[in-house]
């Protein structure tokens, strides 16, 4: 450490005024620490009943003791109440667990000496106390290295109290004791073939002494309310439509508005599609024929006109392309008729959710089970591995997926952003097959691809050995194009091409001379089975719902007010939203509160962090 220092010092400039910091040893003694989730004060007594707690002092030396067993765990209990007769209670009590972490996160203890009375003046804020004193009359030592730490990050389970239910108490001094003999005399006290079992629960005399009776509840509670001992991230998100008018009350902006989308769910030959759409939306769509209003929306809205005007389009764009992907015509419907977007597409179109069609919104009336023609529709999800993501070369390398709103560069059809090309990233990884034609060798696989005589539920329409070649294929190219390498091997990809096998051995000598076999057996050899970085499967549900959002859309008002209920112009974004977007979005409307809120934050907190 010493060399480190030397060395770094005769690098440094000499005109850079100014001491150097004073070098400390870290040959200190290595001490465990208990890191406890109660608030502990310096007071003997607070220490003694937080030990307590834990179990006493034999069991928490016990779990922080290095030479223990390291899967020693210590248990914690929160209620140290007992009955008069010795019994716990609460009536299904369960301990906090804490886990050692040695030598994942070493501390050192630091020994600060402030001028006396300073922390005081500071009202107990080390920081403060800190910073209110000049270097010179503060010294900071390390005294010790925290190298074994006991931590609790366990929830405690709901508990519940039943002194005063009789059956709750025979079922705990029976079972709850363990005792053969209590065990019978407990099932011996239960009537055989109780025809009115409630009658007796009504019956029961309770203590009324005590100050919290139950008189309903005679059954005794589960073992466990809570079967997980982590509490989830639910990644709650407020509604962004829901606002505070200026008296405080609180409402929500705008109507939701069901869009009645038809799902199949059933991939076997004998399963009928949808030729029409859901019978309540249409009772809805008549309905607006004839008002010119949509049910649950408002007259300024123009809910009715926008549905019209987009089901004109999606029309169209059916009668050319019979199967679509969602994303796609996000590019091809204007800004304005996003919000009736998911009302429209249930009118004229159904969805598989399972199969190779699954995750498209499909024609009404047409099945893409009825002929091969439909086998270009078939889609195939590719996924960039998260160890190739990690790396910020290859992040650079993809292409940031679409804006919510944006307009394609195709008219009428299909971005060329989304196509396969082996040249360029496509935005979106779901690709479906006639997407992926522009690249020349899976072209070749799909001119000579021999198609079932009836479609497969885990390939379509395609053969297994088929799809295989194509999806080596991709994951190849676009492994190597998120590496920036775009100089693909032509061998590798002839090997993909000649496959015989859907697991390719290569011991059949039958491939033809002109494949150059000694070449294709070396790829071979080079690693085939590697995918690249890249994977392939079925999307994943969360992330679908995640881009497609909810299936109930907010529609009639635009999805940010002002706090006085007056709808702002700009367009403002609270998921997008710096912290001082915020700050500069609160002054407009209470100066005070955001001068408050700018001197009191630093700003966001990580949700790691939390």
């Amino acid at each position: 450490m010493s060399e480190e220092i030397t060395r770094t010092r005769s690098t440094t400039p000499t005109d850079i005024p100014g001491p150097y910091a004073k070098e400390f040893t870290l040959d200190l003694p290595r001490i465990p620490s208990l890191e406890l989730p109660l608030k502990v004060s310096p007071a003997q007594e607070s220490i003694e009943k937080a030990i307590k707690m834990c179990g006493g002092l034999q069991n928490v030396k016990a779990s922080i003791s290095s030479h223990s067993d390291a899967d020693y765990d210590l248990e914690m209990y929160l209620n140290e109440g007992k009955n008069q007769d010795g019994s716990k209670v609460f009536f299904n009590e369960h301990p906090i667990i804490g886990k050692r972490v040695p030598q994942r996160d070493e501390s050192v203890i630091m020994k600060i000496t402030l001028p006396k009375g300073t922390l005081y003046k500071s009202q107990g804020d080390i920081r403060k106390a800190i910073a209110s004193v000049c270097p010179s009359q503060m010294k900071a030592v390390p005294v010790a290295i925290i190298d074994n730490t006991v931590k609790f990050r366990e929830m405690s389970d709901f508990q519940v109290r039943l002194d005063n239910v009789p059956s709750a108490n025979d079922f705990k001094n029976s079972f709850g004791t363990l005792n053969w003999d209590n065990f019978k005399e407990y099932v011996k006290n239960i009537p055989d073939y109780d025809t009115r079992p409630f009658e007796n629960m009504n019956n029961v005399v309770l203590d009324r002494s005590v100050k919290c009776p139950s008189s309903e509840f005679q059954l005794p509670p589960i073992p466990r309310f809570s079967m997980v001992s982590l509490p989830f991230i639910y990644k709650y998100n407020s509604n962004p439509y829901a606002m505070k008018t200026s008296t405080g009350e609180s409402r929500v902006l705008g109507t939701y508005i069901k869009n009645y989308q038809q799902f199949v769910h059933d991939f076997s030959a004998d399963t009928k599609i949808p030729e029409t759409p859901h019978p309540e939306l249409v009772k809805q769509y008549e309905l607006a024929k004839k008002t010119k209003v949509y049910p649950g929306s408002k007259n300024d809205s123009k809910f009715y006109e926008k549905l019209e005007q987009c089901l004109l389009i999606l029309t169209k764009l059916f009668e050319t392309r019979h199967v679509w992907i969602k994303r796609h015509i996000d590019g091809i419907i204007s800004q304005d008729l996003h919000s009736v977007l998911k009302i429209a597409l249930a009118l004229v179109s159904y969805r598989f959710t399972k199969g190779p069609w699954r995750n498209t919104y499909i024609k009404l009336g047409m099945d893409p089970r009825s002929s091969n023609i439909y086998a270009k529709y078939q889609t195939e999800y590719f996924k960039i591995e998260g160890k190739l993501l990690r790396n910020p070369a290859v992040r650079r390398n993809v292409p940031n997926p679409p804006e919510k709103f944006f307009q394609t560069d195709t008219p009428n059809d299909v971005d060329s952003r989304f196509r396969f090309n082996g040249k360029q990233i496509p935005w979106y990884l779901m690709l479906q097959i006639d997407l992926l034609i522009d690249e020349p060798n899976i072209k070749e696989i799909y001119d000579k691809a021999q198609y079932l005589e009836t479609p497969s539920e885990l390939t379509g329409w395609f053969t297994e050995l088929d799809l295989a070649k194509i999806r080596k294929i991709v994951k190849y190219e676009l492994g190597c194009m998120v590496q920036g390498n775009y100089e693909f091997n032509e061998h590798k990809l002839k090997y993909f091409k000649v496959m015989l096998y859907v697991k390719e051995s290569f011991l059949n000598k039958d491939v033809d001379d002109a494949t150059n076999v000694d070449e294709l057996y070396s790829a071979k050899n080079d690693d085939d089975d590697d995918d690249n970085g890249v994977e392939t499967g079925e999307i994943d549900d969360a992330v679908l719902e995640a881009e497609e959002e909810e299936d109930d859309e907010m529609v009639n008002q635009k999805p940010y007010s002002t706090i006085d209920g007056s709808e702002d112009q700009d367009d403002f974004n609270m998921k997008t939203a710096t912290f001082k977007d915020i700050i500069d979005r609160i002054e407009k409307h209470d100066p005070d509160t955001a001068k408050y809120l700018s001197k009191k934050l630093d700003g966001f907190v990580q949700e790691t962090e939390l």
